[in-house]
Parts: C-alpha cells; structure tokens; sequence
C-alpha cells in the first residue's frame, strides 16, 4: 500500500473524490450555495473535477461507485443546462433569480448525501473503501 509520498494511481484518484464532494456543497444549498461561494465559484468548484470536456476521466476513477459516477452525471446534465441558459459573470442575485440554483438543489443534495453515506477517503493513505 502506497502513501501520499508516492501516491499510486488509485491514491490520486481518492483526493480529487473528496474534493467532488466539497464542491457538490454548495450546489446542494441552492440559492444559499450561491451567496456562499459565489456565482463563478457556484460553477467553477464543480467543473474543476466534473467536466466531460476535461483531459482527465472523471468517470473512470476508480474512487467512484458506478452509482456515484450515474448521480454525478445527473448533476454535470443541469449544471451544463445552467450555463447555456444563463449569461456569463451573472451576479449572485441573478443567478438565484435564474431558477437554476433551485433546480440543481435536489439533485445535488441526494448525490451529496449518497457519497456522505460511503465516507470520504483518507488522502494519505490508499485505501479500497472509504474510512473517513
């Protein structure tokens, strides 16, 4: 088993799982998400780790549940919706005002609370199942 000092395949595609689920947060507050974080923020902290158009795989980490990667789709389809519904550098309020904040809350609140239940990985340490 590998540490973070020489991180195996599996032990890089544990951390950025971690960070999926920190970026799913405010995406499961809906309009309070935005106001947290911000509008640009609201959408870059997802696409950072969940893009499609991304050189990495997102859908092929190993540190994902077939489940998880299916609920995670769900959330990239309307966050994907939102940006071509919405104008570039929206205000807080605007978006909010949008709608898109209220539509993307549920379903990212139930893919959030999925990958809760699982745990998070420790980010030091490979690991087969999450132990945090």
């Amino acid at each position: 088993m590998r540490t973070g000092d020489d991180p195996s395949p599996r032990l890089v595609e544990q951390r950025p799982r971690d960070r999926v689920m920190e970026a799913l947060e405010p995406l499961a507050d809906g309009d309070a998400g935005v106001y947290s974080c911000g509008a640009m923020e609201y959408f870059e902290q997802f696409f950072d780790f969940v893009n499609d158009d991304s050189p990495w795989k997102w859908r092929t980490w190993s540190s994902f549940t077939p489940r998880e990667v299916e609920a995670l789709a769900e959330v990239l389809e309307l966050m994907n919706a939102a940006c071509a519904a919405t104008r570039q550098h929206l205000s807080e309020e605007e978006l909010a005002a949008s709608g898109w904040p209220a539509r993307v809350e549920p379903v990212a609140a139930a893919t959030l609370s999925m990958m809760r239940d699982r745990g998070r990985f420790n980010e030091d340490t490979e690991e087969a199942a999450p132990s945090l």
